[in-house]
């Protein structure tokens, strides 16, 4: 049992692996934080390699890195580049899981919807563990009634597939499907790339009104090519796939794309999204535990979401 009069270590290989070591929350109605995590542990519309099932409990182990004690009284981080502080008295919390049950796409939708659903009624921004990139479309699903908002997307792949052999519900195809909800704006997507592009859903993105940022144009004119492209002003739900990375950084994932984005790259990207627009959700999908190395994209994927965290939390605060 552990002695209550002595300080907390808080050392990262000890304890119950939640993200960053925050509290556990299951009781939605007992909510009351900054920022919600919940995983979503789920595969099955995978066309290549499958384990991101596996990634939430890997992302969560990797994210005891930074765990502290959470709370309006913790320290937060200080960034040494910038000479900041970030997340200083955020409340963060872990909620726990979306249910999967097989191939039963009804349950996993209504178990998607009353867990960020649950998130949003508290006020708390909901930020999400994949699972394979299809996840995103029942989670935008729980916005309904939460008012309009925009799409940043930045991965290698379009995901704008309508369907593969009449399946709608592919990870090829949940921005297709979100583009279908009233209440989805404008999307933006950044550092698309590869040989296997689907025609048809680049020509429908485009038609939609996309803004699509290929991974070359970043590379020959900058950065300053995907930040010219991000939305202003709006409410913004950020979906990142992890191989919008370099699988150099990123090697833990199904679709690996060559020559993608560093890390300084997405950091720059998340910052100026939280620096013009009102984040109001995150998700970060398709990490594979089963092809990473060391545990190094997990490790990424954790580093990545605490980062954004601070960086929205940091607008909100001024």
């Amino acid at each position: 049992m552990t002695d209550p009069t002595l300080p907390r270590a808080n050392m990262p290989f000890a304890g119950i692996a939640t993200f960053a070591r925050a509290p556990y929350v299951p009781d939605l109605a007992a909510l009351e934080a900054d920022f919600a995590v919940y995983g979503f542990p789920f595969d099955a519309a995978v066309g290549f390699r499958p384990g991101q099932r596996l990634a939430p409990r890997a992302i969560r182990e990797m994210s005891t890195r930074f765990g502290m004690d959470w709370g309006p009284q913790n320290p937060g981080y200080w960034d040494v580049e910038t000479g900041r502080w970030y997340l200083r008295g955020a409340r963060l919390v872990d909620v726990g899981d979306v249910d999967p049950l097989y191939f039963d796409l009804e349950h996993l939708d209504r178990s998607a919807q009353a867990l960020v659903g649950g998130i949003l009624r508290a006020g708390a921004i909901p930020v999400g563990l994949g699972g394979d990139h299809s996840v995103t479309f029942p989670i935008l699903k729980a916005f309904a009634g939460h008012g309009e908002i925009d799409i940043v997307q930045i991965d290698a792949h379009l995901d704008f597939t309508d369907a593969i052999c009449g399946f709608t519900r592919s990870n090829s195809s949940p921005i297709r499907r979100a583009a279908e909800l009233p209440h989805v704006r404008e999307v933006t997507v950044l550092g698309i790339r590869g040989l296997r592009t689907n025609p048809e859903a680049y020509e429908a993105a485009r038609a939609r009104g996309h803004r699509i940022v290929l991974q070359s144009e970043i590379r020959q004119k900058g950065i300053g090519a995907a930040l010219d492209a991000l939305p202003s002003g709006r409410r913004v739900y950020v979906t990142i796939d992890i191989d919008a990375l370099d699988p150099s950084v990123a090697p833990g994932t199904s679709s690996p794309e060559f020559e993608g984005m560093s890390v300084t790259e997405v950091r720059a990207i998340l910052r100026e999204v939280a620096r013009r627009n009102e984040v109001v959700g995150v998700d970060l999908v398709e990490v594979n535990p089963y092809l990473d190395v060391g545990g190094m994209t997990s490790l990424l994927a954790a580093r990545l979401l605490v980062e954004f965290m601070g960086y929205i939390h940091g607008s909100r605060q001024g």
